[in-house]
């Protein structure tokens, strides 16, 4: 396991990528912490959420969607040293397998966090804790070096990365601000998942990212003049969860939302999401096999790219490497572009036998030459022969005005987080 998943990663994961082109439920919902229905099946680190309302199969061609299992614990260590001290006290704690750990807020600082080799460990961080980097079954060498049934809790995390082998791992109410950092110091990626192929041990399992923050400012502009400022990517990756997290990308190039580069049930529910430039959930890389949008306010700006391409992105594949069973529900869409939308599979052959679902999105947009029934009808008409694309035509909602704005408060409560505004969160001088 000595080799680095930096290095034999099937996908690159150095930067957001390419800039290649393409072409429900508003904020305020319930909170994770509300009972499900009565005989519902909650999720267990979303419980608002019932798994018993999956749609298709619940689960694409490897079975149905798999929640991550928690950690147990049988020990409670308090980690009350500053600084890089404690830093090196919660890696030791985290070595013995079965512990709670809490690191009180007069820690501050405690730089770049390795947890490798981990399992059964409870981490709980103070709200003004800063992590730099959080490197999740992975030590410094670099080595690879799983973590397995993994839970972090609040803080102030510039950006995370973990490798692949790792399983169940989940982020509960955490604030991921690349801007805690100083611009020549940011990551251009907020959640990074390493893979290294798709045999069992080469990718990530079962990752929860729930009732969070993940805001992206914009890296040091390239020669060029891009920006870069991602939410999610990785590739392979397995049975993935978002829900009740508040989401803002920064830049004016590859600042996706999510891209799934090639990976297997992937369940985002609740979330309110602006991007600025490029997809709000790209697929591509390699095939994806379930998708599952339910409500969440999704924002897309107008930004251009530094060299004046404008795009009015929302969901889509680029390539044709296979997108299948893949379900858009009840979300809210404010495109502030007056560019056409972006949106559904490829028209190729990849494509054939496979399946795309859209139904009541709520379109807000500036005129119906960016989005309207004729528009995905179009899409619609383009779909691969032997695959369906299944826009949903006649169930969604449209709505027009010239002077567009997003939502003056589009963002959802976060339990445990003072300041549900991601845009108001910390910035380092």
């Amino acid at each position: 396991m000595g080799n680095s998943a930096w290095v034999v990663a099937a996908l690159s994961l150095a930067a957001c990528g390419d800039d290649s082109g393409g072409g429900g439920s508003d904020a305020g919902g319930p909170d994770a912490d509300i009972d499900a229905p009565p005989g519902a099946r909650p999720h267990p680190v979303y419980p608002a959420f019932d798994l018993d309302t999956l749609p298709g199969a619940g689960g694409g061609a490897i079975g149905p969607y798999e929640p991550p299992m928690l950690p147990t614990t049988t020990r409670t260590v308090m980690v009350s040293t500053t600084g890089a001290q404690a830093r090196a006290d919660l890696q030791a704690a985290c070595q013995t397998a079965g512990t709670a750990v809490s690191v009180a807020n007069g820690a501050g600082r405690l730089g770049t966090v390795d947890l490798g080799n981990v399992t059964d460990c409870d981490i709980t961080l103070g709200a003004e804790v800063v992590v730099d980097m959080m490197f999740v079954g992975h030590l410094p060498g670099p080595q690879v070096a799983p973590a397995h049934r993994v839970r972090i809790r609040g803080g102030q995390i510039g950006s995370i990365n973990i490798d692949y082998g790792s399983s169940d791992v989940v982020f509960d109410g955490v604030v991921i601000n690349n801007a805690v950092l100083s611009p020549a110091t940011r990551t251009g990626t907020a959640i990074q998942l390493m893979n290294a192929g798709t045999a069992p041990g080469q990718f990530v399992e079962r990752v929860a990212f729930v009732n969070s923050v993940i805001r992206l400012m914009g890296t040091v502009p390239d020669g060029a003049g891009n920006i870069d400022g991602c939410a999610y990517l990785a590739g392979n990756a397995r049975n993935l969860f978002f829900a009740n997290n508040n989401v803002v990308t920064a830049g004016n190039r590859n600042s996706w939302g999510f891209r799934i580069g090639g990976g297997h049930n992937y369940v985002f529910v609740d979330n309110s999401v602006r991007v600025s430039f490029h997809k709000l959930i790209r697929m591509n890389d390699g095939a994806v096999d379930y998708v599952y949008v339910k409500g969440g306010t999704w924002m897309r700006e107008a930004t251009l790219s530094a060299g004046g391409l404008s795009i009015n992105d929302s969901w889509a594949q680029l390539g044709d490497l296979g997108t299948d069973h893949i379900y858009i529900h009840d979300p809210a869409i404010h495109l502030l572009s007056a560019d056409g939308v972006g949106f559904g599979a490829s028209n190729g052959p990849g494509q054939v036998g496979k399946s795309w679902e859209a139904r009541r999105i709520h379109w807000y947009a500036r005129a119906a030459s960016v989005v309207s029934d004729t528009t995905l009808m179009n899409f619609q008409s383009g779909c691969a022969a032997g695959a369906t694309c299944d826009y949903g035509i006649g169930t969604h909602m449209y709505s027009y005005d010239t002077s567009i704005a997003f939502p003056s408060n589009p963002w959802r409560t976060l339990p445990t987080i003072a300041e549900d505004n991601p845009d108001n969160q910390p910035i380092a001088p």
